[in-house]
């Protein structure tokens, strides 16, 4: 299927049902070369979400490149107009991979309650993130119809 259809689906399904499209939407842009810095938000926020829902946002942050998160959370601070998004998103940055936690996994106790924080706003604001996601593909519609 034409990548543009996919879009268009994403655009228009309900927010409700954007979970029956996103899994799709998500391979459809993993598969894109060269992407534009709003198609790498979009599978980074699919994923943060997902991974909370499912297992956590702890393991999202300690399993994703910490530069990758850093441009999100650039991307989100010129562009959002949902400033709560990039302000949640954000709260996890922390420095997992630091070789003082490699022996012994022993983070600092703030780093443990901000994920359950992040993870009880996510699961309290799917819909926001969601039609933010949306938004994303509406609003740049255009670089697929070329």
């Amino acid at each position: 299927m034409e990548i543009i259809s996919i879009i268009e689906r994403g655009i228009e399904v309900s927010s409700g049902d954007f979970h029956l499209i996103e899994t799709e939407l998500f391979l459809a842009l993993q598969s894109l070369k060269n992407k534009p810095d709003f198609v790498d938000v979009f599978l980074e926020l699919s994923s943060w979400r997902g991974t909370s829902l499912r297992s956590g946002v702890w393991t999202y942050y300690e399993a994703t490149d910490r530069e990758q998160v850093e441009n999100v959370i650039r991307y989100l601070q010129r562009s959002s107009s949902e400033e709560v998004i990039c302000k949640m998103y954000a709260l996890g940055n922390h420095n997992y991979s630091d070789e003082k936690y490699q022996s012994n996994y022993m983070y600092p106790d703030e780093w443990i309650e901000e994920s359950g924080i992040i993870d009880k706003w996510i699961f309290e604001n799917e819909e926001c993130i969601t039609q933010y996601m949306q938004n994303l593909l509406r609003n740049n519609k255009g670089y697929f119809e070329r």
